[in-house]
């Protein structure tokens, strides 16, 4: 989690990356409890970096996650984020919630995108 804060950015994707690894190993429940609350708390960090990285982890998480979980996490994030101050946030929000709409026309309403 650490390194979503890094400087670089191919460190912070690398690990938002392993993140969804983590998810899809350990499973859905234990990723809503373990990663989706730090990665929401990284949505309301005064450094814009970190707000600008919780749209790409939300990107590559999201296909990793249940509906539910989507639904009562994942989009109030965003939602968070829709009138950031940065206008580089708010379009990468944009950017965001197209993958979430091309994740959710996929996902069936108990699994996820990888585990039907």
């Amino acid at each position: 989690m650490a390194w979503l804060g890094d400087t670089v950015f191919s460190i912070r994707e690398a690990s938002t990356q392993n993140l969804k690894k983590l998810t899809e190993v350990f499973g859905v429940e234990w990723a809503s409890e373990a990663i989706v609350p730090k990665v929401a708390a990284m949505a309301e960090h005064p450094n814009y970096l970190y707000r600008m990285t919780t749209c790409f982890a939300v990107s590559i998480l999201a296909p990793a996650l249940s509906l539910p979980v989507i639904a009562r996490a994942v989009l109030p994030i965003l939602q968070s984020l829709v009138s950031d101050p940065i206008p580089n946030i708010r379009f990468n929000v944009a950017k965001s919630y197209a993958v979430l709409i091309d994740i959710l026309k996929r996902v069936p309403d108990d699994a996820t995108v990888h585990h039907p």
